[in-house]
Order: structure tokens, then C-alpha cells, then sequence
């Protein structure tokens, strides 16, 4: 029904439904006070980010990906929903949390190709690929109809990482393995579809997300468990999200794509690399500030630290990867 609403936060995979009930309901009330937050289920939210931005390479001899358009496209139902990179079905949801099935992409192979997903997507607070700040058209709620609210929707600006490193000095082993193995020489890296069990836990304007995944199409064989913890703040007309947390990846998952193996090397067999798991952690920030009626100025920085199993592989010359962008976000 129309007038159910659903309020969001996918800062860290968060879906969190709000039933209607008469008299006003909590859900209501917040909805109120913060219309950006609700959209009516049933619903299908479109926008385009475009700006400038980017996303740091961590290979050795690799490019810097730039991101410039920022597609992103959502559909909430009773239980089914569609974010962009992520399909869903929700199997429990109360007022503060939700348990769903998912399936999402895995962005790792954005590093090895020159045109790939991760041209058009950040990932998200907790690894998902969304940071959703649902527009409303302000049926339903109270407010002031003369005021331009927030009704935005962040853009799949969304990456996983902290302090800004563009520019890094390769060490004397990173020169080594450039000169012995290039990115031609990898053998290819696919993009694996992950799914998996997503819990949800929302408050207020605070969200938290698990999501423990697996590889559905035996790309690599691998796992992930993605977690994040996000806030929102509002000063006047502009809104910021603050989010970090962590995403651990199995020894298959990072072997696969950062791994070295004999055919790859050519004549330096001490280049074969086997990866371990690894834990990487990101914080994220994300400004924006209503234009008009359907525009936003969006501002996102977003940073990650590889964890060991694949900072230590010859394939890797950075410590991490940052992602920026600036423009502005058209709701359709």
C-alpha cells in the first residue's frame, strides 16, 4: 500500500521496514521529521550522479579508475527488494531489525580491468555498493511544503576505506615484480555474484549491518563477512554519514585475485604467491546538501587498509585504495 512506508539506511546494507499504524506510529513520526529517510514501498527510485571522482589503483603498474557517472536504481517491496548491485528478500523485519537474503557483487576484479562495474559504483558502508538516502515527493508526511527538504538519494558512491593516500613510492620488491610480471601476464579475473544472510540492526539515525556471504557462481570458492556501522547527521540543510567497519575475505577469495601462480611468473618462480585470508578495514564520509527540487550536491571520501594477505602479495605496491568523488545527483 502507498501508505506504508520503509525507512532506510544503506550505510551498511541496512534495510529496515516501518509499519504504519493508527494512531501515529514511531515510524510516522520519524518519517516527519525526516522525509529523506521514507519512501513508499512499491516504489521505484532512479538517479545519476555526475561529477568527478575516483578510485586509486593498488597494482603495480595499474591505472587509476575514474569514476564519473554514478548510476543507481531501487525498488522496495512488502519483502523483495532491489538496490543497484544488491537483490534481496526480507524473511523477518520488526521496527529496528531486519534478517534478509541477498545477492550482491563482488568489485575486487575492478583493479584488473581498464572498463568494469567500478567505474560506476563506490562500494558502500560495510561492502555493499549503497548508501541510500531515499527521495519522497513529501505525500503523506507534514512539513513545510515551501522548504526544500533533503529528499535525496545518495548515488552508488559507495567504496570501503581512511586518511587519503594517492600517491605512494613503490618499493624496491613492487619494481621487481613490475619488471618480471605485468598486468598482461595475469591470467583473468572475473566478478563473482556473492550471496548470503544480511542482518540489519536500525535505530534512530544510527545503523548496523553482517552480512556473510559466499560465492554463488565458483569464481573463486571464497567468503566474506562484511560489517558496518554507520551515522547520519544533519546541520541545517546539509546531512553527513559517518561509516566504518570491516570486511574479512577468505584465503580462496583473496588467492584468486591477488595471488601469483606458476604460469604467471615466467622464469622467476619466486614470485609465486598463495594469499591467506585477510581483514580490511574502511572508513567512509559522505556530505550532501540539497540544490533544488531534484538535484543534490554529493561529496564522498572513502578509504580502505588492505590486511595482510593481500598487502603482502607482489601484486599490490599500496597499502590501500581511496575513492573520492564530487558532483551533483539528478533524482528522476
Amino acid at each position: 500500500m502507498l501508505n506504508q512506508i520503509r525507512g532506510i539506511s544503506r550505510a551498511a546494507w541496512l534495510l529496515c521496514a516501518l509499519s504504519v499504524s493508527s494512531p501515529l506510529s514511531a515510524a510516522d513520526s520519524h518519517c516527519q521529521e525526516h522525509p529523506s529517510d521514507c519512501v513508499a514501498i512499491g516504489e521505484w527510485q532512479v538517479s545519476l550522479g555526475v561529477g568527478l571522482g575516483g578510485r586509486t589503483n593498488p597494482l603495480v603498474g595499474g591505472d587509476d579508475i575514474p569514476v564519473l557517472l554514478l548510476p543507481q536504481a531501487s525498488y522496495y517491496g512488502e519483502r523483495f527488494f532491489f538496490d543497484t548491485t544488491t537483490l534481496g528478500y526480507s524473511l523477518f523485519e520488526s521496527e529496528h531489525q531486519t534478517v534478509a537474503v541477498v545477492t550482491t557483487l563482488g568489485l575486487d576484479q575492478t583493479y584488473f580491468n581498464d572498463l568494469s562495474l567500478g567505474n560506476f559504483v563506490i562500494e558502500g558502508a560495510g561492502g555493499s555498493h549503497t548508501i541510500s538516502m531515499v527521495p519522497s515527493d513529501g505525500q503523506g508526511f507534514v512539513g513545510d511544503t515551501e522548504t526544500v527538504e533533503d529528499t535525496t538519494k545518495t548515488p552508488n558512491t559507495t567504496d570501503k576505506d581512511g586518511p587519503s593516500e594517492f600517491f605512494h613510492k613503490r618499493n624496491f620488491a613492487a619494481e621487481q615484480t613490475q619488471a618480471a610480471v605485468t598486468l598482461d601476464d595475469l591470467s583473468p579475473r572475473r566478478m563473482a555474484l556473492l550471496g548470503g544472510l544480511e542482518y540489519s540492526l536500525y535505530y534512530q539515525n544510527t545503523g548496523l549491518s553482517l552480512q556473510l556471504l559466499n560465492d554463488l557462481i565458483d569464481v573463486h570458492g571464497g567468503q566474506e563477512l562484511r560489517a558496518g556501522v554507520d551515522q547520519r547527521l544533519r546541520y541545517g540543510r546539509n546531512e553527513f554519514t559517518l561509516a566504518g567497519g570491516f570486511v574479512w575475505q577468505s584465503d580462496a577469495l583473496v588467492d584468486y585475485y591477488y595471488g601469483l601462480d606458476t604460469d604467471e611468473v615466467g622464469q622467476d618462480p619466486e614470485l609465486v604467491y598463495r594469499a591467506g585470508d585477510s581483514v580490511t578495514p574502511y572508513v567512509r564520509l559522505d556530505w550532501r546538501r540539497p540544490l533544488a527540487k531534484h538535484w543534490t550536491l554529493q561529496a564522498t571520501l572513502h578509504q580502505k587498509w588492505f590486511g595482510e594477505g593481500i598487502k603482502d602479495s607482489p601484486l599490490i605496491d599500496q597499502r590501500g585504495s581511496t575513492t573520492v568523488f564530487i558532483g551533483g545527483v539528478y533524482h528522476f
